[in-house]
């Protein structure tokens, strides 16, 4: 899945309280419910770019079952805080990964 979030403020601050939970999401999601991972980018017009991996749409979708854990529910609010809405750009199955892993 490709998502676009835009930032309530965006000022250095708020993109680095973003940045930390982001990947406590990414963290969550990968250890607890099987996701392969995800990258963050900022782009020209100010809003972050992520795309997430998963190894198949069924362990994406069981991901919804999983019961978040306490830490899990405090970024979710810290992340009201931060951002709008998020956009979900296009969503699909990987044909090919060419990316190397994250060193």
């Amino acid at each position: 899945m490709s998502y676009r979030f835009e930032l309530l403020s965006n000022n250095s601050e708020t993109r680095r309280q973003f940045i930390d939970v982001w990947s406590g999401f990414t963290a969550f999601f990968r250890d607890e419910c099987g996701a392969l991972g995800s990258r963050l980018h900022y782009g020209e017009d100010g809003a972050f770019y992520a795309y997430a991996q998963w190894p198949s749409h069924g362990v994406m979708e069981a991901a919804q079952d999983v019961t978040p854990s306490q830490n899990f529910l405090k970024l979710r609010l810290k992340w009201a805080e931060l951002c709008g809405p998020s956009e979900v750009l296009w969503q699909g199955e990987t044909m090919a990964d060419l990316l190397l892993p994250a060193q």
